[in-house]
């Protein structure tokens, strides 16, 4: 009897591991994205390099070439992001869930601004959307983890349910954030 339990309650130990460790989501809208964010830019990422900020935490700043603003004002087409993650020398900081910018990458992101007036991505990974180009049509997509249903969770979701994913244009994105931008 003894030797039974072992093996369910190891089991049981490493479930909880495994959902300690994963970071959920609540997945806002493109409208919450919208309403939440001070500024939404359209841009390409030019670089990235980690500091220490007046606290001595690590953090990534990230340098946007910005081709669009499409919610807020920008005074230059250049625009610093800021991320809680980076690696400094032999130490480093992650932040479960936060989002990645690479550069060279076309990205729409949704911020809001922190006290140096850096943007910092809403949602975690959720206000930073992928643009890629469409085989075939050329057209411009946005995706996200939950919107644009070429990656993440809900494509996942959508795929096993016998769903073709959701399609989403840039143009669109940027027509359902200025409605929102506008109220």
């Amino acid at each position: 009897m003894r030797r039974s339990i072992i093996p369910i309650v190891f089991a049981g130990l490493l479930a909880l591991a495994i959902h300690v460790g994963a970071t959920q989501y609540l997945p806002l809208s493109i409208a919450e994205l919208t309403d939440r964010a001070n500024l939404v830019l359209q841009g390409t990422v030019e670089s990235k390099i980690c500091l220490r900020d007046e606290r001595g935490r690590i953090y990534t700043r990230v340098e946007l070439a910005v081709t669009e603003v499409w919610k807020g004002s920008l005074t230059t087409n250049r625009f610093s992001i800021a991320l809680a993650s980076g690696i400094l020398g032999d130490q480093g900081v992650a932040v479960s869930g936060e989002a990645t910018y690479d550069v060279g990458e076309e990205v729409v992101a949704f911020l809001v601004l922190n006290h140096r007036g850096e943007g910092v991505t809403i949602g975690l990974i959720q206000g930073k959307f992928n643009v890629t180009v469409e085989a075939g049509t050329g057209a411009k997509l946005a995706q996200n983890i939950f919107h644009g249903g070429h990656v993440g969770f809900e494509a996942q979701r959508q795929i096993q349910a016998g769903l073709a994913p959701t399609r989403l244009t840039v143009t669109s994105l940027k027509t359902q954030v200025h409605g929102r931008a506008t109220k």
